[in-house]
């Protein structure tokens, strides 16, 4: 995991330092193409698959989630294995499109924080403009709490809600809101059990659960 976020680094020129949180990121500014907080949330969430397999939706995929191979076609079950070098040129050409599609959706930029967490939903679910309004929406007024509540709904696979989903929703959320990649992929899987589970965040803008003890 840690050579694919030095390999995806290239795309900067700079790698981040193995293993790092990037603190107080949560407000720095995203100033295009791929930030290192969108690698090192990546090296958080993604695996390495080198053949092809079918994910929890049913859509075959290779590599660090990949559902195109290296000339573009879409992975089937005959797709050949892969080397690892081959998985991290498809996952970078992958994060690119999506970095593009984020920074057209939001042309006045963002916390580069927020801009790591939308990239990774775009490399999932597509153009934001075209699945996710309500966000965008939020993203543009800068209600972070309320954007970072709102990523729960994005949780759907061939029409069906996945607990990894949910988990992996709260991952980018809890990142974007400031904490570690580590520290928000730990709880995710800690703490959510069911599909109607979403642990706190700052800004969260249901009421304060009251303390009946």
């Amino acid at each position: 995991m840690r050579l694919l976020s030095w390999a995806l680094a290239k795309i900067r020129g700079k790698a981040p330092p193995p293993g790092s949180d990037i603190l107080g990121a949560a407000t720095l500014p995203w100033t295009g193409g791929v930030p290192a907080e969108a690698l090192e949330l990546s090296q958080a969430l993604e695996g390495l698959q080198l053949k092809p397999y079918a994910d929890a939706g049913g859509v075959w995929t290779i590599g660090y989630g990949s559902t195109r191979d290296l000339a573009g076609k879409p992975v089937t079950a005959s797709t050949p294995a892969i080397t690892q070098a081959q998985a991290e040129a498809m996952a970078e050409r992958d994060l690119q499109h999506a970095a593009k599609l984020v920074a057209e959706a939001f042309p006045q930029g963002l916390p580069s924080r927020w801009a790591a967490a939308l990239i990774l939903m775009a490399n999932n679910l597509g153009d934001i403009r075209k699945w996710g309004g309500s966000l965008k929406f939020m993203v543009d007024g800068k209600q972070w709490g309320e954007a970072a509540y709102q990523m729960r709904k994005y949780r759907m696979a061939a029409g069906v809600p996945l607990l990894g989903l949910v988990r992996r929703r709260w991952t980018e959320a809890a990142y974007a809101s400031g904490y570690s990649a580590s520290e928000a992929k730990r709880r995710a899987w800690a703490e959510i059990k069911t599909l109607d589970d979403w642990p706190r965040l700052p800004g969260d803008p249901r009421p304060a659960q009251k303390n009946t003890a």
